[in-house]
């Protein structure tokens, strides 16, 4: 398992809620446990934000460097097309 997959996994065990509203991501975009969980700078967040921060938006507390290096092992386990 990858290191970004298997914080994806642990953020979403953490605080998805189904019955909630949004995506899993969106809910663990929208986590507050910044002074509480290591991980939090480095929670997976929805391809809205990313985009937003590409364009020159900014969003509170993002840590766009790991943003950045998540997204890039993120397809690692998927095979390619044949």
């Amino acid at each position: 398992m990858s290191r970004t997959k298997a914080i994806n996994e642990k953020c979403k065990d953490c605080i998805y809620d189904p019955l909630a509203g949004g995506t899993w991501r969106e809910q663990v975009e929208l986590c507050r446990s910044e002074k509480s969980c290591a991980l939090w700078p480095y929670r997976p967040i929805t391809m809205a934000t990313v985009a937003a921060n590409r364009s020159g938006k900014t969003a509170d507390g993002l840590n766009l460097d790991a943003l950045v290096a998540g997204l890039e092992d993120e397809d690692e386990d998927v095979p390619a097309e044949a």
